[in-house]
């Protein structure tokens, strides 16, 4: 019974050491309530969470260097897209369900921040 329980006791702790997780290593997560559009096409914009490195590049090109938390957001406020310029910051305010592609997309109304 003794040499059972010292091969069992240190896998179970080593066990449990492996599944506890630390909280600062999962990255934090986007509530989509505010970011900064870098895309801009048929009346949506295309927004995330951070702005990425881009310089001159494509949208393609930018998911293509970065993993990014982003959606591609169609205006309820349609009369708010011409204002709208690459690298604004902006309040979302989603409205409906979010459709779960990659990147995301959902229907908001959107407040420039800047």
């Amino acid at each position: 019974m003794k040499k059972w329980s010292l091969l069992v006791v240190p896998f179970l702790l080593l066990f449990i050491i492996g599944c506890s997780g630390n909280e600062s290593t999962n990255p934090e997560k986007w509530d989509r309530s505010n970011g900064y559009v870098i895309g801009k096409e048929d009346h949506k914009i295309l927004v995330v969470k951070h702005t990425p490195e881009t310089g001159n590049i494509s949208i393609s090109q930018i998911f293509e260097q970065n993993t990014l938390d982003a959606i591609w957001i169609t205006l309820k406020n349609s009369e708010v897209y011409d204002t709208i310029v690459i690298g604004d910051n902006v309040d979302l305010s989603i409205t409906g369900p979010i459709k779960k592609s990659y990147p995301s997309q959902a229907t908001a109304t959107v407040r420039i921040k800047n």
